[in-house]
Order: C-alpha cells, then sequence, then structure tokens
C-alpha cells in the first residue's frame, strides 16, 4: 500500500501576533480535512509536529489537535519533534503507519510559532535543538555572515537573533495522508 497526501491547508507565513498555537493548529486541521474532503470520523490516527523547547508553555500539544472537532476524541493523537526537521519526521511518521495498515488515513499538523517570545527566549530555545551550543553558534555565525550582514561579527548570536525577530515567523500546515 503506498501513502499519498490527499489535502493540505497552511497559514500564512509571517507574524501572526493575534493568533496562538491553539489557534494555528485547530485552524489547519480542519481546513486541510476540508480540502481533502474528509470527514473527522475518518481520521484514524493525528500526528501533530512541533518543535516546542520552551516556545509554549503547554508542552503536551499533541492534544490541542483533538479540539478542532468533537469526532476527534479519543483518537490517538502524538506529537513528533525532531529539531528542524520536526515537520518531515511527522510525514514519515505517518506514512509508516498507513503502508503498515495501523491506520487507513492519518491527519498531520505541523505548528511553530516563535512572535510572542523574547529575543533571548528564541535564542535559548534555538539552541537547544542542537547537540552543542558551540556547533549552532558556529552554525548561526557563518549564515551570518554569508547572508544576512558579512561586516557584522559572526559570534554575536544574539545580534543575530535580534535581525532574524524582524523575520520571525509563525505558521501551521497540515494535511491527511490515506493509502493510494
Amino acid at each position: 500500500m503506498t501513502a499519498c497526501i490527499v489535502g493540505w491547508a497552511h497559514t500564512p507565513f509571517g507574524k501572526l501576533g493575534t493568533e496562538t498555537v491553539e489557534s494555528l493548529i485547530i485552524k489547519v486541521a480542519n481546513e486541510a480535512l476540508d480540502h481533502a474532503g474528509i470527514g473527522p470520523a475518518d481520521v484514524d490516527e493525528i500526528l501533530l509536529g512541533h518543535f516546542n523547547a520552551g516556545f509554549s508553555e503547554q508542552d503536551f500539544t499533541a492534544s490541542i489537535v483533538l479540539q478542532a472537532n468533537d469526532a476527534f476524541r479519543f483518537k490517538p493523537a502524538t506529537r513528533v519533534e525532531n529539531a528542524c526537521s520536526t515537520g518531515t519526521a511527522a510525514v514519515r511518521e505517518a506514512i509508516k503507519t498507513v503502508e503498515a495498515k495501523r491506520a487507513k488515513i492519518t491527519l498531520v499538523v505541523g505548528v511553530e510559532q516563535m512572535t510572542h517570545a523574547p529575543n533571548p527566549d528564541i535564542a535559548r530555545n534555538l539552541l537547544k535543538a542542537c547537540w552543542t551550543m558551540w556547533q549552532t553558534l558556529a552554525c548561526l555565525g557563518r549564515r551570518w555572515r554569508t547572508r544576512i550582514n558579512p561586516e557584522h561579527d559572526p559570534n554575536d548570536i544574539l545580534g543575530h537573533l535580534n535581525a532574524l525577530d524582524q523575520q520571525a515567523n509563525d505558521v501551521a500546515l497540515g494535511g491527511p495522508i490515506r493509502a493510494g
């Protein structure tokens, strides 16, 4: 059995100051199912890709998807996290579940939100996605020097993150995956 994406939705990229992680998840879950023409009762499993690391006060964000529709009640919902590959990891898990015939339809939702976090918190949270602080600093320093400001000190992590804050994005996207 081959898994395939049968519908999708996403919010605009950008600073979405009036949105919350909860509102982003609920909005995109419902829109993705509408686009696919699939009812919530037909979903066998829910996977949420969410790199939190402190951006959201709620650590058990997989349960938020259940609020999108009462028909999701008692559906298994799992949060997947894999640093910068979180969304891909969630899709991969859905594909494996469908191809193993453990579910016919799996709803995958991904969400990130940094808009509400102050710069020092953003820096601290993003550093949690790396296996060493020095590797992250070196990587961000190179990106800063080569892509954003070649004149700036590459070791100025807070300067880099201040610049990123001007471009900080929130986004949610999702879609059901089923056997093709």
